[in-house]
């Protein structure tokens, strides 16, 4: 049974404009250290930045708890390049599928909570 669904799309200029006026003040506050690391090793980091951004909101969405922070959650990868999400410090008994989209200009991310 779906308990929850989000959805977000930013422009990945958005992001690179913050993270070019606030530099680490921005990727520490939005971003865990292990999902700033993956971005770096890209050419274009803005792009794997906006992704998780969108997928944080999208999972928010989903969740519909005001009380989670971007540091609750973690997004990651699995071996096949699945997106995953990992909740720091939080018991989370549901299923969340989440799903990342980036172009050029766009980054969109959905997430599903399952019960």
């Amino acid at each position: 049974m779906i308990l929850g669904a989000g959805i977000d799309i930013i422009e990945v200029e958005r992001i690179q404009k913050a993270v070019e006026r606030w530099g680490d003040v921005f990727l520490n506050h939005v971003f865990t250290p292990a999902e700033i690391e993956y971005a770096r090793k890209f050419k274009f980091p803005y792009r794997h930045y906006a992704g998780r951004f969108a997928v944080k909101e999208a999972i928010f969405k989903a969740m519909g708890n005001p009380d989670l922070s971007w540091h609750d959650v973690t997004i990651t990868n699995d071996p096949s390049g699945k997106p995953v999400c990992h909740f720091n410090h939080i018991d989370i008994k549901n299923r969340l599928l989440i799903s990342i989209s980036h172009s050029r200009d766009y980054a969109v991310a959905s997430a599903t909570l399952e019960g």
